[in-house]
């Protein structure tokens, strides 16, 4: 449904040219190389000269001139549900669940046409995560690879609660993580603190650490990684503690909302080598909604602009803190956080720009949205790097990302297991 072959035979094989080849591991674009797909995977991939296809095959040559072949993007943490127009989560999650299926569907779809054929999502209410898999996996609709988590696990009246996964105490999470497994979740996503959710505070950490370490432990147990939003420091102490996987946002502010870098936390991470997903841009979106809201009025109120300038330097100190971090060694990955927000989907590549803007180059931003990402949600060996064998989803831009990131809003190309997506003209 998702490629202009819908039932590509053995035989059909795809030669990709292009100026330069970008495999996604951060090694230097490589010129004059060419790509083979064949039954859905990379059939061969090397100098064009020494590319083709067998004899007697129905070969489609494709030569993208001065564009870039790279992988298809993958990206962290999503939440499909969402709208990304500014409304608040407490008025999503009180939506119908067919309604948020049916608009997840339709972002998935447009993740993909952006170049996006990963994603891990990152909370969903009841089971729509869980169906929004299932049906891209059936043929039902387009979009990308989906890493889910089901609902995210959450105090009683904590951050996503309406998403349907409120447990307390050690026996109580134990147990959800043991029906979320049941129920197909991919990976954990734990609460740590609070968030924008009406009920909760972000600058408090919900679960004990003796409730987080069971989750953790839990999850592990069957083989699955664990991800906890953190808002503040207590929560990403007790997150490590516990033996986290990845630290979602990492904020470095204490419960009375203080900035302050915390060197022996910073050093604790980095010593765990768990992956960091600090959601840059999302914060960005939110300013430029506000912004654009009094522009489009005339004016800004008093609240509106008191909450531009708190925002403001929020964001400031959460660049200044993945800065230091990525310096101490603390692996970070690109994960937008769309369509949360104000951060419509289709726009992951506003990520990994926010990541240069905390000190990252180009090609370590890139890196970031491809085989760090892919590697930090546990697929890899499936996603973020173009090598034989590996599955056909591959990204074709104009110019090159590597001097300039904005080239990935070119889009030429999008290839899903091998065959061409179609995208709107």
């Amino acid at each position: 449904m998702s490629s202009e072959s819908s039932s590509p035979q053995p035989n059909d094989y795809t030669l990709i040219k292009a100026a330069r080849i970008f495999d996604g591991t951060g090694t230097a674009p490589a010129t004059g190389q060419a790509l083979l797909l064949n039954d859905g995977k990379i059939a061969a991939m090397g100098p064009v000269g020494e590319i083709s296809a067998p004899d007697g095959s129905n070969l489609t040559v494709k030569d993208y001139g001065d564009s870039t072949i790279l992988p298809g993007l993958v990206d962290g943490h999503t939440h499909m549900m969402a709208p990304g127009d500014g409304t608040h989560g407490d008025i999503t999650g009180a939506e119908q669940d067919d309604i948020l299926l049916m608009r997840a569907l339709q972002n998935a779809r447009t993740f993909l046409h952006a170049g996006v054929t990963t994603a891990r999502e990152n909370g969903a209410k009841n089971k729509v995560g869980f169906s929004l898999k299932d049906g891209i996996n059936m043929g039902l609709s387009e979009g990308p690879d989906m890493v889910i988590s089901g609902r995210p696990i959450t105090i009683t009246g904590g951050h996503f609660w309406y998403c349907g996964s409120e447990a307390d105490g050690v026996e109580g999470v134990r147990a959800e993580v043991r029906k979320l497994v049941k129920e197909g979740a991919d990976f954990i996503k734990i609460m740590a603190t609070g968030g924008s959710t009406w009920s909760s505070n972000p600058l408090l950490p919900s679960y004990t650490l003796e409730e987080m370490t069971v989750i953790v432990d839990e999850a592990h147990r069957f083989g699955k990684l664990t991800a906890a939003h953190c808002a503040s420091m207590q929560g990403i102490k007790n997150a490590l503690d516990a033996g986290v996987d990845m630290i979602i946002h990492c904020v470095f502010e204490d419960e009375t909302g203080m900035y302050k870098f915390n060197e022996p936390l910073a050093e604790q991470l980095a010593a765990a080598k768990a992956w960091v997903n600090p959601t840059l841009h999302v914060v960005q979106a939110g300013i430029d909604l506000t912004e654009r809201i009094g522009y489009e009025r005339g004016w800004l109120t008093k609240e509106e602009q008191a909450s531009i300038d708190s925002t403001k330097r929020s964001l400031e100190t959460r660049v200044e803190s993945v800065n230091k971090l990525v310096k101490m060694g603390v692996r970070m990955i690109a994960g937008s956080d769309s369509p949360w927000g104000a951060y419509p989907p289709g726009e992951f590549v506003k990520e990994m720009v926010a990541l240069t803007q905390a000190g990252l180059t180009n090609t370590e931003a890139l890196v970031t949205g491809l085989s760090h990402a892919a590697e930090s949600i546990a697929v890899g060996d499936q996603a973020g790097t173009l090598a034989v064998n590996r599955p056909g989803d591959v990204l074709v831009v104009g110019g090159d990302p590597v001097a300039d990131l904005n080239a990935l809003w070119d889009v030429k190309d999008v290839f899903k297991a091998g065959n061409r997506v179609a995208r709107p003209v």
